[in-house]
């Protein structure tokens, strides 16, 4: 009886284990947004040519940045904690990047106007066109753009919202190619030499 008992304690961890290596792809992968960050890079996704409004006022589509290369990060102008980061990060790549880069904050809070995204730039320093905080007026375009990005944002219950944070890499073909953890600025600078060499 022992020996049966211990041989389906056996078996049962051969099939979780069997179970692990086939849900993460060889082990590969352990969560899914490291699984969606290896899709993106071997498989670029072309993003929707989206209008976007920026701290000046000023209207922009996505499509004309094609040409150079790209960084977006997804905000929302109030937030208390991880844009703040992601905003000294872009800080940062602002004053390190190639100067035909540029560089978008692209917010996800539809109240999100010129005022509340004036008052994000001038927090960081953001200077347009090298550096655009930007909203998207059309509530479509805004939930088409954020998903092909693999975004997640849920409201919070309290006027705020809890959402994934990365560094989004656009090729000049306007394709997202890959997402870096916010912390990994010479990951991104390594990728953008990569694409110019």
């Amino acid at each position: 009886m022992a020996m049966r008992a211990a041989f389906a304690t056996v078996a049962a961890a051969a099939l979780g284990v069997a179970a692990l290596w086939w849900g993460t792809d060889g082990g590969a992968t352990l969560t899914a947004e490291a699984a969606r960050r290896r899709d993106i890079a071997a498989a670029p996704q072309q993003l929707p040519d989206v209008t976007l409004h920026d701290q000046t006022g000023a209207t922009v589509t996505l499509s004309e940045y094609r040409g150079a290369p790209l960084v977006l990060e997804f905000i929302y102008a109030t937030c208390p904690d991880i844009c703040l980061a992601l905003g000294t990060t872009f800080e940062q790549l602002d004053a390190s990047l190639p100067q035909d880069a540029r560089l978008v904050s692209i917010s996800f809070d539809p109240r999100d106007d010129t005022e509340h995204l004036g008052w994000f730039a001038e927090r960081h320093n953001a200077q347009a066109p090298r550096w655009r905080v930007a909203g998207i007026t059309d509530d479509a375009a805004r939930k088409a753009l954020i998903s092909r990005a693999g975004v997640v944002v849920i409201p919070d219950g309290m006027g705020g919202f809890v959402h994934n944070a990365g560094l989004y890499l656009v090729d000049p073909q306007g394709r997202l190619t890959a997402v870096f953890d916010p912390e990994d600025t010479e990951g991104l600078r390594a990728a953008l030499a990569g694409d110019a060499g």
